[in-house]
């Protein structure tokens, strides 16, 4: 009797763990377990990735076979005796979308993927070359913003440098393109003294570029007024 070359034998769901098990006909059988916190796409990338090995299974050349795949992070693989494989898959951690069609992680490289579920992440958006730097900028500033109960849904850097951030409370905040800290500082302390009028929620942008102030816009006003002098 000769088997397929993959046959699905068992699938069970364990808390958020999927453990998946078949079987490899080689010179002999071969079981092979998948486990991880993976969609029903992400299991089917891993297995297709292992049909595609050309030779023998063995604990490198499941590595190498799944190593080129964007949305995973890192894979351990152990041999399970007397016959088969554990692979423990662990999928990307994305922190944030890149631009129109990209994932960005925490250390800023970029990933390519349609397996990754972002759902409602931020969006970071620059020239080539630049994630490291956006997401450093995303970091520091997100973490600034955190302090005051703010976050930041849409952080852009142009392609002269200048930084743009708009909060998830529809708030665009420009920063240009040095002095960034004092200059989110300014907005706090303007933002602080609009929350205290009760007008928040009408404000939609403000210019922290000045030396020594922030232009406000209001939502039904055209002008723009400065609230806060150092």
């Amino acid at each position: 009797l000769v088997l397929p070359r993959f046959l699905i034998a068992t699938v069970a769901v364990l808390g958020l763990l999927i453990l998946t098990m078949f079987f490899v006909d080689r010179t002999k059988y071969e079981s092979v377990t998948i486990i991880g916190d993976l969609s029903d796409a992400q299991l089917f990338s891993v297995k297709n990735g292992l049909r595609e090995l050309k030779v023998d299974l063995t604990k490198n050349s499941i590595r190498e076979a799944l190593i080129d795949l964007d949305w995973i992070h890192r894979t351990n693989v152990r041999r399970r005796w007397p016959g088969g494989f554990s692979i423990e898959v662990l999928p990307e951690s994305v922190v944030a979308y890149w631009n129109v069609n990209g994932f960005i992680n925490p250390s800023g490289e970029v990933l390519f993927t349609d397996l990754l579920d972002g759902g409602d992440l931020p969006g970071l958006y620059g020239p080539e070359g630049s994630e490291q730097e956006v997401m450093a900028q995303f970091q520091e500033l997100g973490g600034i913003l955190a302090r005051h109960d703010l976050e930041i849904k849409n952080l852009r850097r142009s392609e002269l440098g200048s930084w743009t951030i708009e909060t998830r409370n529809r708030i665009t905040v420009l920063l240009g393109k040095e002095d960034l800290r004092p200059r989110i500082e300014r907005f706090l302390a303007v933002n602080t003294l609009i929350k205290k009028t009760g007008e928040e929620k009408r404000v939609r942008r403000m210019d922290a570029r000045y030396i020594n102030g922030v232009a406000v816009r209001f939502e039904d006003k055209l002008n723009l007024s400065s609230v806060y002098d150092d």
